[in-house]
Formats: C-alpha cells, sequence, structure tokens
C-alpha cells in the first residue's frame, strides 16, 4: 500500500513539476493579476485528473534521491521553455502598442496595467487588455494546457529535447511575435510617417507658424481612429499565429 502511494506522489510530482512551470508563464493564467495560489491549485488539480493517463509515460522512481531531483528539475525547465515560448507572443502586444503610441505622439502617456500591476504606456495597456481577453475568448488558455497535456507524447518526462531546440523555438516565437507587433501598429506607424512628412512641407513653407505644436491634437485624433481600423485585423493575426504556434507544440 505504501509503495502503491509512493509511485503515485511521484506521478503526480513529476506531472505537476511540468504544468506548474507551464501556467507560470502561460498567456491567461500566468499574469500578474492572477493570483499565485490559484495557479499552483489549477496544477495540483490538473496533475491529479491526469495522473492516471499519463502514469504510463513515467518513469520509474529512481532509487537515488538526486537522480530523481533531476528529472524534477527536467520538467521544470521543460515547463518553463514551453510556457516562455507562448509568452514571447504576448510581448508583441507592448512592441505595437509603443510603435503606436511613438508614431501617434503618445508615447510619454501612462498608465497602470491592471494585468501587470505596474505603469505602462497608454496604447500599451489597451492593446494588452484587448489581447487577454481575445485569449481567453478564443480558449487559447485551455488550449495551452491541451498542449502541455500532448507534450507528454512527445517528450515524456525523461527524455529532455536536445539542448539547442529550446532556444530555436524561443527565438522563432520571438522574431514572430516582433514582427506581429509591427504589423499591428502599421496603421498607425504609416500614418504617423505620411502626416508628418506633409508638416514638414508645411513648415517649410510657413516657417513663421509653429505647425507641429499646433496639428499635435489632428495627429493623435487622426492617428487613433486610423488605428483602430486597422487593430481588428491586426489582432486576429496575432491570436491566429499564436494559436498556429501552441498547435504546432501538441
Amino acid at each position: 500500500m505504501l509503495e502503491a502511494l509512493t509511485a503515485q506522489a511521484w506521478v503526480g510530482s513529476l506531472i505537476f513539476a511540468r504544468l506548474g512551470a507551464v501556467l507560470m508563464l502561460a498567456p491567461g493564467w500566468g499574469e500578474g493579476a492572477v493570483p499565485a495560489s490559484f495557479r499552483l491549485s489549477a496544477a495540483l488539480l490538473v496533475a491529479m485528473a491526469l495522473a492516471a493517463s499519463i502514469a504510463p509515460n513515467v518513469p520509474a522512481q529512481p532509487e537515488s534521491t538526486l537522480a530523481a531531483a533531476g528529472l524534477v528539475i527536467q520538467e521544470v525547465l521543460f515547463g518553463l521553455i514551453l510556457g516562455a515560448c507562448v509568452r514571447a507572443f504576448m510581448s508583441a502586444l507592448a512592441v505595437a502598442g509603443s510603435a503606436a503610441g511613438m508614431a501617434l505622439s503618445l508615447s510619454m502617456a501612462m498608465q497602470v496595467d491592471p494585468t501587470q500591476q505596474e505603469n505602462g504606456a497608454t496604447l500599451g495597456v489597451l492593446i494588452g487588455l484587448i489581447g487577454l481577453v481575445m485569449v481567453f475568448a478564443s480558449g487559447l488558455h485551455l488550449l495551452m494546457l491541451d498542449a502541455t497535456v500532448a507534450s507528454y507524447q512527445r517528450f515524456p518526462p525523461g527524455s529532455f529535447p536536445l539542448i539547442g531546440d529550446g532556444p530555436a523555438m524561443h527565438i522563432s516565437a520571438v522574431s514572430q511575435a516582433f514582427t506581429l507587433g509591427i504589423q499591428i501598429a502599421a496603421p498607425a506607424i504609416v500614418f504617423g510617417l505620411v502626416f508628418n512628412m506633409g508638416l514638414g512641407l508645411v513648415a517649410r513653407l510657413i516657417p513663421q507658424v509653429q505647425i507641429f505644436f499646433i496639428t499635435v491634437p489632428a495627429v493623435i485624433l487622426l492617428g487613433l481612429a486610423v488605428l483602430a481600423l486597422g487593430l481588428g485585423a491586426g489582432m486576429q493575426a496575432w491570436i491566429t499565429a499564436m494559436t498556429q504556434f501552441v498547435t504546432d507544440l501538441r
């Protein structure tokens, strides 16, 4: 009886190590506003629910305490790699907000980000909240759990992937995220470039008038309108790319 309980505890600890690391960083689950106790409780409940189905993929508990600790550390590292790769896509929203803010003369406008509980650029906070709503509305937070469970088939505990796979996957995620961030902010960037070039020509023709100071409200108002028109398509491309990335992890 004691041996059976020890075996179940070993299986549960390995599953909890990977799931807990993923939920610490995964979009939706890993936001700063989500209490750590909730993430730990969710990881524990999921680990208990999946222990029976994943148990065949879990190796037997090593006799050496050092070897057992090494397996747990491997699971934590693997979970952190999965969570960090998907978390990188959330940085696309910060890139989009910063780029759009600079193009529309709003780079210095700051407000409290409720998800991170710290100050952030106003447009970045707005786009980040929209992205977070889309994550929950599309069910991506559940798809991330599904991808984590599927990872036990491709990478069972004890078979850590090649050392170059993790960095390569993270670099790919970061590069996609930066590209998506620029795409989301592209309408505002193009508008700001064209509008400011036109203002520069007017300023050369009428140097006595502080044209840039006078037209700042127009830049902000028209720029926000242009950004709003293109934001839907940009956010749809972002959520599609992130969903595809998570699906490929399965």
